[in-house]
């Protein structure tokens, strides 16, 4: 058998060279804005997952940007709220398996975060980011609805189901915020945590975040994460929070059956206070997904969203306490 050499094509040499300044460029463009480049990932992700894009108007006016995957015409959907400093595209992964097994997913941009713009009149604090959710419900027309928040989106979450019982179907808070009340129930340090001025702070904000980042904790990456988390949304929303929003002895208002899905490695909101406020709810169930810690959907999907759906579904996991 005789082995011919392989010749390059006459455009091979463009198209290399093409490629090759393309990946650069996508490289810098990942340094100089890595949050973006992930956000951007996300958003091509949702829309290949057959999602479209909508705008309503929040409880001041203000333009609220939404996706929306599926008929609203059909069983209830699932609306999916994102936490502090994130937007949307958060949810991209989870809602491309929610899609893919027949549920309508619907997830908006809070106040001031992705496309939706700042809240107007009524303030960043959590009454705005309450109202907001009323405003996407009536605004799509939502009779009944899933309702699944992480983080502050939990918060909210949970808030909006104690006001509007009649409209959620099943909660679920992801390593809810309102829980946990800080030792001397003083939480100042903690807030200053949350809005970090330095790469080092930024670094710190990191590990409460991720127990495994999906991500490098490189320089940029800090410095990324300083820069979104002192920005005005974010810091104003720290700063507009208050005790009386916690959910510390409220727990027995949220929905008969809510279910807490936890990271077993949480930092930021302990697994002992998920598990405190678990024996208190109505009926309710503490899913626990292990070796993983604030951000469960991004650092385990999978685990992840297998619990979710056990959430939604009530059945029972196998990784549950």
């Amino acid at each position: 058998m005789v082995t011919l050499p392989v010749r390059p094509h006459r455009f091979a040499r463009p198209l290399l060279s093409s490629a090759f300044a393309l990946g650069f460029l996508g490289l810098g463009t990942l340094v100089a804005d890595p949050l973006g480049a992930i956000r951007w990932a996300g958003e091509v992700s949702l829309r290949g997952s057959g999602a479209r894009e909508e705008t309503f108007r929040g409880p001041s006016g203000e333009a609220l940007h939404t996706w929306v995957a599926g008929p609203l015409s059909g069983p209830p959907p699932v609306v999916l709220l994102h936490g502090l400093g994130a937007a949307s595209d958060y949810w991209s992964a989870v809602a491309r398996a929610l899609v893919r097994s027949g549920r309508t997913v619907v997830i908006p941009d809070a106040p001031g975060s992705g496309k939706s713009e700042g809240p107007g009149a009524i303030g960043w604090g959590m009454t705005g980011r309450v109202a907001a959710v009323r405003s996407l419900v009536e605004a799509l027309g939502l009779s009944s609805f899933d309702l699944v928040g992480h983080s502050l989106g939990g918060w909210t979450a949970a808030r909006y189901a104690m006001e509007e019982p009649r409209k959620v179907g099943r909660l679920v808070l992801v390593d809810s915020g309102g829980f946990s009340v800080p030792p001397g129930d003083d939480d100042s340090a903690f807030r200053r945590r949350l809005v970090p001025m330095s790469r080092e702070e930024g670094r710190d904000l990191l590990g409460l975040l991720f127990f495994r980042a999906p991500f490098p904790r490189a320089g940029f990456v800090a410095d990324a994460i300083a820069r979104n988390y002192s920005s005005l949304p974010v810091a104003s929303t720290v700063a507009s929070v208050t005790r009386e929003d916690r959910l510390v002895g409220r727990e027995r208002e949220l929905p008969d059956g809510t279910v807490l899905i936890w990271g077993a490695c949480e930092t930021l909101f302990p697994l002992k206070d998920a598990r405190r406020a678990a024996s208190l709810l109505r009926n309710g169930r503490l899913l626990v997904i292990t070796g993983v810690g604030h951000d469960g959907p991004l650092e385990a999907p999978g685990p992840f969203t297998e619990a979710l759906f056990a959430a939604l579904e009530g059945r029972p996991l196998k990784t549950s306490p």
